[in-house]
């Protein structure tokens, strides 16, 4: 402390208790400013899967800084990018275009420091012949070395695998993923896709009509996958209701359900919950039913019902830049960023 001329005659046990509370006032100020400016909180929360009109095409500049605005204003951080997929015969598609997104992944990082940016693949699970191919030790060991090469050739932060269709209980998907996390290290982020409970069989939880019953994961497959993932994006959408009340109800319950299912892990794996933007695909996808609205209401209600579990929920990704027109962004921030 500084030295303190102390008058005659005055209290001097007062007044240096006075002069020592207002010292330490004055350094809580100081390093309360310092640590404010020098690390900012988290609030891009959010997620969204971009195409190959950024991966591939080598957008200019100013295309590149509306982007990253976009996504800044709508809170979204993660960015699942796309790279490739992986064929019934087992080669990837478009290698020829990795200097692009190898440029891509640079420049965007550089626009927007902050972002999360995952390699997306996709990959589906059935071969040539029908079968689940995802057993195969080779096609597992092919995917595991193309993920490295996400983290060590194109610098993304992490890899996201988008594998259809992933049957509950399926072994041979947890040893793919227990061999990507191998090959790309516990540095690098696992995300990846997966399908929600098609047909819940809580009671007063909506099914769609044309989805086989008993098409949903148990609570202890839900469990394994997070314990091998980073992030799970959950395809809450394509269900086929005939009304949005419907749809919104069953939302609720694909939040809700695995929510609870990784609160009761001792890990960090977050869950992100799909918004659906894109057209329609009959008989799956209404967009008068399926929309932005729809979703973040049961997104809302399923946060509500979850309790404390809703704090593995990061925020809703959008299905899919592409397709995401003007008014739906102005839902988005007025229903969710805003909200």
């Amino acid at each position: 402390m500084p030295r303190i001329q102390i008058p005659s005659g005055t209290n001097r046990l007062i007044l240096l208790g006075l002069a020592g509370a207002a010292f330490i006032v004055l350094v809580i100020y100081v390093l309360g400013r310092v640590a404010n400016t020098s690390e900012t909180p988290d609030q891009e929360t959010n997620a969204i899967w971009i195409g190959t009109q950024w991966t591939y095409d080598s957008p200019d500049d100013a295309a590149l800084a509306g982007l990253a605005q976009r996504l800044r204003d709508n809170q979204i951080g993660t960015i699942y990018a796309f790279v490739s997929l992986l064929q019934p015969n087992g080669t990837w598609t478009d290698t020829n275009r990795l200097d692009a997104v190898k440029a891509f992944s640079d420049r965007f990082k550089n626009t927007f420091p902050t972002v999360r940016l995952y390699g997306w693949l996709s990959i589906g699970s059935q071969g040539a012949d029908g079968n689940n191919r995802l057993g195969d030790a080779s096609v597992q060991q092919n995917i595991a070395d193309f993920s490295q090469r996400m983290i060590g050739d194109f610098d993304f932060d992490g890899v996201f695998l988008n594998v259809v269709p992933v049957i509950n209980g399926d072994e041979s998907y947890l040893s793919l993923l227990r061999k990507v996390r191998a090959t790309i290290g516990e540095n690098a982020a696992l995300a990846v896709a997966v399908p929600p409970d098609w047909t819940p069989t809580d009671a007063g939880v909506p099914i769609p009509q044309q989805i086989e019953p008993g098409t949903i994961w148990d609570e202890s497959y839900k469990q394994r996958v997070a314990l091998l993932a980073d992030q799970i994006f959950v395809a809450a959408y394509n269900a086929g209701f005939d009304t949005p009340g419907d749809f919104s109800a069953w939302v609720a319950y694909q939040v809700k359900t695995f929510a609870q299912a990784i609160a009761d892990l001792d890990t960090t794996t977050e869950l992100v919950i799909g918004v659906p933007t894109y057209d329609a695909a009959p008989p799956d996808h209404d967009p008068a039913v399926e929309n932005v609205e729809s979703a973040i209401q049961g997104i809302a209600a399923g946060l509500t019902d979850a309790g404390q579990a809703a704090q593995f929920v990061r925020g809703i990704g959008v299905y899919a830049e592409w397709e995401t027109a003007d008014a739906e962004w102005l839902q988005i921030k007025n229903l969710w960023v805003d909200r």
